[in-house]
């Protein structure tokens, strides 16, 4: 009787407790408990004390609602007791800084942004952050409730990051949560997407006269994303467009570093300043290309890759020749005009035909007319005529010129496992992309010599394509008429080479599988797996008979005579 009454009474304490919630309501700046009094006071009473089979049920975790002055909350269960503390940040960093998402622009939705401090609080369980939405702000921005997200600060603080997959709107209360987390320390902010589309925005592919540009302002950072899934992240101080089309074909010629590509096409990026005002624009940008994993496995096998080889990821451009018919920079219309000036203080000097044109007109115009015809003539005429004509057309504007050979970028390569796209930071976009790769196994010498960052000549025959041998295709470096601007711009990038991104076989043979069922688990294979390895044991004919309400006939026993 008493291990009845035990049980009762902690069955009993358990469920009062499953079905209380605590909710608290806050003050910013206000500590608080998760997991507070009320659930730590409940795991002292006697009952708990008694040994049953049920006492180590009675602390389940608890569900915690935090209710803020704004409407705003936090909502968590926790599995030990933590402290948290929010607050306000009336100067946030500016909503032209998100990435994350597949469309842009971006608008600020909340006054202020939250900050959530908690005591390591790494162990919450389906935490989630709810901020409110004002319909008005929604109409003025031109932001329907769909495109609404609570944006989380960079641990860098350096831009706001949106992840779709956690993202919930509730349009009946007007509040976005960001969902699913496991820990909340940070800033958050809800932000508007201004596009009409609510769910992935891809751009298509096409010419400059064919799809219309992406318009980049030329502060903060922008991000856009093709139809194939390429994508760049372009943080420029100088407003511009952007197109994106795709060329068909690789030619072998074009790669001289060893390596090879596995896909038979190039993207051909071109942007409204054509790679041509090098100092004009302050540019950083990741480009993030997308792999076909079942391409890349038969290019790795064609190379003669083996199972336990292992594949070196990166990215190649092609740039635009800064200086195609090698011209030296001409400014020499300005000493045209100081040494016409001097010519005119000494008569004696002055050529017959400026001196005719002097007597013969008294009118002060045309004398100079007659000047500055007579003043080319004294300097070299062919090459001083066409440097200071260019002005009136940009050939580059209309198609770019670029180097014969791709360069492997030598910046930080990485590879987004969930989004299979290899991505690099470059500081110019003009020009082609392409993805490189090449067995890891046969360049043991090379992966040796990058960490210590030098871009010896020997590297050249096997050297990774994100490694330090820029001086691998010669080709490229003809075109280094106005090098020196080059290299100043790539400074922050030179010095500092990343490793290539090197994966398994087996691994790429994983990335195929999953590109197969589009990164979906695949349960169902799981479940097949599962019932072949357990088989279910088949039933016995007395229990088939009974499953049926029928019994068998017992034998009767015959008598012998």
């Amino acid at each position: 009787m008493p291990s009845f009454i035990q049980f009762v009474s902690s069955s009993f304490l358990l469920a009062s407790q499953l079905v209380a919630a605590q909710t608290q309501n806050l003050q910013f700046n206000q500590v608080a408990n998760i997991n507070g009094d009320v659930g730590l006071s409940s795991l002292q009473s006697p009952v708990s004390s008694l040994q049953s089979p049920v006492s180590r049920l009675q602390s389940p975790m608890q569900f915690n609602q935090l209710v803020f002055p704004d409407n705003s909350k936090i909502e968590t269960f926790s599995q030990t007791q933590r402290q948290i503390l929010v607050n306000q940040n009336p100067n946030p960093l500016a909503a032209n800084h998100v990435v994350g998402s597949t469309g842009q622009p971006f608008v600020q939705l909340s006054q202020n942004s939250m900050t959530i401090d908690t005591n390591n609080a790494t162990d919450l369980v389906g935490a989630q952050i709810e901020l409110p939405i004002d319909q008005g702000t929604l109409d003025q921005n031109q932001v329907t409730a769909d495109n609404t997200f609570v944006a989380m600060l960079s641990p860098d603080r350096q831009a706001w990051i949106i992840v779709e997959g956690i993202k919930s709107v509730n349009t009946t209360d007007s509040t976005v949560r960001m969902i699913k987390l496991n820990n909340i320390d940070g800033e958050y902010m809800a932000v508007g997407r201004q596009t009409i589309e609510t769910s992935n925005v891809l751009t298509p592919f096409g010419s400059p006269q064919a799809q219309p540009p992406i318009q980049i302002t030329g502060s903060g950072i922008q991000e856009v994303e093709y139809t194939d899934g390429f994508r760049m992240s372009i943080d420029a101080s100088q407003p511009m467009t952007v197109n994106v089309d795709v060329v068909n074909g690789v030619s072998a010629s074009m790669i001289t570093d060893g390596s090879t590509q596995p896909n038979d096409f190039r993207y051909l990026v071109t942007t409204s300043l054509a790679a041509v005002l090098s100092n004009l624009n302050d540019m950083m940008a990741v480009v993030q290309i997308p792999l076909n994993a079942d391409r890349a496995m038969q290019a790795a096998l064609a190379m003669g890759a083996g199972p336990n080889d292992s594949i070196e990821l990166g990215l190649a451009q092609r740039g635009v020749i800064k200086n195609p018919g090698g011209a030296t920079g001409n400014l020499a219309r300005r000493n045209l005009k100081r040494e016409y000036f001097d010519r005119r203080q000494d008569n004696s000097t002055a050529t017959t035909t400026a001196g005719d044109a002097a007597a013969t007109g008294n009118n002060s115009t045309t004398t100079a007319a007659a000047a500055s015809d007579a003043a080319p003539t004294d300097q070299q005429p062919a090459d001083q005529q066409q440097a200071t004509q260019p002005q009136a057309a940009n050939p580059a504007a209309t198609q770019l010129l670029l180097e014969p050979t791709f360069t492997p970028i030598t910046s930080e390569t990485l590879l987004d496992r969930q989004n299979m796209r290899v991505a690099a930071t470059v500081n110019e976009l003009d020009g082609e992309f392409i993805v490189t790769m090449q067995i890891a196994a046969g360049g043991g010498a090379q992966q040796q010599q990058q960490p210590g960052e030098q871009p010896a000549a020997p590297a050249e025959s096997v050297g990774g394509e994100s490694s330090s041998t820029l001086a691998a295709p010669a080709a490229a470096e003809t075109a280094a008429g106005e090098g020196a601007a080059r290299h100043k711009r790539q400074e922050p990038l030179a010095p500092s080479p990343g490793t290539p991104v090197t994966i398994s076989m087996a691994e790429l043979q994983s990335m195929a599988e999953s590109q197969k069922t589009g990164n979906v688990l695949a349960v169902w294979s799981m479940m097949s797996k599962f019932r072949a390895e357990n088989p279910t044991p088949q039933p016995t004919q007395a229990a088939r008979n009974r499953r049926r309400g029928t019994a068998p006939l017992k034998a009767t026993r015959r008598l012998r005579v």
